[in-house]
């Protein structure tokens, strides 16, 4: 992508928080921050640009009857901080020597911590608007730099160690409720020292091109602390419940629960193992996530998924910086597949996403569906039938768009419902008939109805995918039926292991069947249009 401006809706969108039932909601706010790395990286100073138009709605706290962003000040200026070092080239001098804890260094360690609710003002459109200063990712932005400048150890964790305790002290005396000291348990102060260790292997690893073996020495272990870290306060709730009088001194004592160590173990997980390690840190925080409504601790956040997934392909794009390679994706099929999964399931076991005990047959219905295949190709190439790149492609394709299928005949009824009603608003908004449109505009039916459109949009891409893919998907299918006659006849090639007999398939399409895909993704955009349209124009009516 030669055009930057493709990062505006990007990061808009990122910043944008919503909660979609009581116990599930999407913010995934830090994943600003690989995508301003991207950014700078790329693009350089115009990329810079981008960062800062494209994330202004992140520092302010717009709460909207639909969605809010999320007053998040020190992700914004950590993404701009990133991306114009970047662009400058990452002019860091090194500190190994240099270095002594200055009154401005000792001052913005003191106040960065700080969390202060500035103002709350209540608009008579029905939005709230939040001023807040709180910095404490700021922090932890500033110690990896000292780590990546060799900065000596003591001099910068001694005096976060006593930011620490006065943190913790604070917390303990009580606070005015809008003056927060962010900086006050021990798992805060351990992902700093994570951070500061974190930027010290990163220079080592990618500026000095050390060997694998100068990262952590033991990764894997590494990784599960940095889980713990992030995801295991629950169970240091079990401890404080058993406390008794001393609860509140121990649960702020709590070494664990710490929100910004999930993207470090991700980036190491990508650093070290590749895509395989950012699968498995998926894999691990929605678990993590699934756990919390299932168990009644919290709800659960699916922007989780795509931070851990923005940290791990960060790594992963720094290993191949370092070492001068290039990982191929991850097959846009496999991950069109589960996104089919995950949007149709609910439609089809008629799952409510409130209830853990749904959510987890969510889950684990989506690992199923990207699993199979892979069973059924290892039993084709144990009867000695191998598939081509292709034709898994458009078979993983087709799945999908039965799914979506089986989603859509579902619910049929209540799909006509919300379109009628969407048609009808509009027309009659269209001939200014307010009393009409009234009488159809229903807030639920509305919203249902941009719902099926976008999901109108996806079974319209599935469909493209089918007919790009149909005749590598027709050659496999009489392959394997000619296969599957003869697989039992005794002492036929086919029966005999390690033949390596490979599926041909065609290498392109037929020109009719690409003009019909063509046709079809310009009806899909066209429905895409028309969601984003009318969900912009009921915004603009609730505003105005």
């Amino acid at each position: 992508m030669t055009s930057p401006y493709w990062l505006l809706p990007a990061f808009l969108l990122l910043s944008y928080q919503v909660q979609l039932t009581d116990t599930l909601g999407f913010h995934a706010a830090l994943a600003c921050v690989p995508l301003a790395v991207f950014a700078g990286d790329r693009h350089g100073w115009r990329g810079v640009g981008m960062v800062v138009v494209g994330g202004l709605l992140l520092p302010v706290g717009l709460f909207t009857p639909v969605g809010s962003f999320p007053a998040r000040l020190d992700i914004y200026l950590v993404s701009i901080s990133t991306a114009a070092l970047l662009a400058a080239r990452w002019p860091m001098p090194p500190l190994a020597r240099r270095f002594r804890p200055s009154f401005g260094f000792l001052t913005a360690l003191a106040l960065l911590p700080v969390h202060v609710l500035v103002a709350r003002e209540a608009l008579d459109s029905g939005f709230d608007v939040v001023v807040i200063v709180s910095l404490l990712t700021v922090l932890h932005f500033l110690l990896f730099l000292m780590g990546w400048a060799q900065a000596p150890a003591l001099p910068v964790l001694g005096p976060l160690v006593l930011a620490t305790a006065a943190g913790i002290g604070l917390a303990m005396l009580g606070s005015p409720w809008r003056f927060h000291y962010a900086l006050d348990t021990p798992a805060d102060f351990l992902t700093g020292l994570a951070f500061f260790h974190a930027g010290r292997y990163a220079h080592a690893l990618v500026i000095e091109r050390a060997s694998g073996n100068h990262g952590p020495r033991w990764p894997m272990t590494t990784i599960a602390i940095l889980l713990l870290l992030w995801g295991g306060y629950p169970l240091w709730q079990g401890l404080v419940m058993f406390s008794g009088e001393h609860g509140a001194l121990v649960e702020q004592l709590a070494p664990l629960g710490s929100a910004l160590a999930l993207p470090l173990a991700a980036l190491l997980a990508g650093w070290r193992y590749r895509w395989r390690g950012m699968v498995g840190i998926v894999a691990i925080a929605a678990a993590v996530e699934a756990s919390r409504v299932i168990f009644h601790w919290s709800g659960a956040n699916l922007g989780i998924l795509v931070v851990a997934v923005a940290f791990g392909v960060l790594g992963n794009a720094l290993r191949d910086r370092r070492d001068g390679t290039r990982s191929p994706w991850p097959s846009a099929s496999g991950l069109g597949l589960a996104l089919a999964g995950a949007v149709s399931l609910p439609l089809i076991l008629g799952l409510q996403l409130d209830k853990g005990r749904d959510l987890l047959v969510l889950a684990l219905g989506v690992a199923a569906i990207l699993i199979l295949p892979s069973f059924l190709g290892l039993a084709l190439r144990r009867a000695g039938l191998w598939l081509g790149d292709e034709a898994r492609r458009g078979w993983r394709v087709m799945t999908g768009l039965v799914l979506l299928l089986l989603g859509l005949l579902s619910h049929l009824q209540e799909a006509l419902v919300a379109i009628g009603a969407l048609i009808a608003a509009l027309w009659f908004g269209v001939l200014g008939l307010k009393e009409g449109a009234s009488g159809w505009r229903s807030g639920d039916t509305l919203m249902m109805g941009i719902g099926f459109l976008i999901y109108f949009a996806m079974l319209l891409t599935a469909v493209t995918g089918v007919l790009n893919h149909l005749p590598a998907v027709i050659a496999s299918a009489r392959e394997l039926i000619r296969g599957l006659r003869v697989w039992q006849q005794p002492k036929h090639p086919m029966t005999r292991e390690g033949t390596g007999e490979t599926v041909e398939t065609k290498s392109g399409t037929a020109v009719w069947l690409m003009r019909l895909a063509r046709g079809v993704g310009w009806v899909r955009n066209a429905l895409i249009l028309i969601a984003v349209v009318i969900t912009l124009l009921l915004l603009m009516e609730e505003f105005w």
